[in-house]
């Protein structure tokens, strides 16, 4: 598990050779998105999961990375914990 914090104002930029950054990350896990990455957070299914772009929280660095969500958990403003892989944003 890893600590995360959304990053606001980011679903402006799309990612290169894919419709949509949940596209993106499973297209760069190798894995399909089936529930939402956060811990406390019980939603199931992909209808309502979107790629969303957090930063790791005490990390020491700025990277942005890509990890399923539900599209709740995406607007949190909170810091939380996500089970799911955290793909990095700029290695599209």
């Amino acid at each position: 598990m890893v600590k995360v914090k959304n990053l606001n104002n980011t679903s402006d930029k799309e990612p290169k050779g894919y419709n949509t950054w949940l596209e993106f990350w499973e297209g760069k896990t190798g894995k399909k998105a089936d529930h939402c990455g956060a811990t406390d957070c019980d939603v199931k299914g992909r209808s309502n999961l979107v790629g969303a772009h957090v930063k790791k929280v005490d990390a020491g660095d700025d990277r942005h990375y890509i990890t399923p969500l539900c599209k709740g958990c995406n607007k949190r403003t909170d810091e939380f914990y996500v089970d799911t892989e955290l793909v990095h944003a700029e290695s599209r």
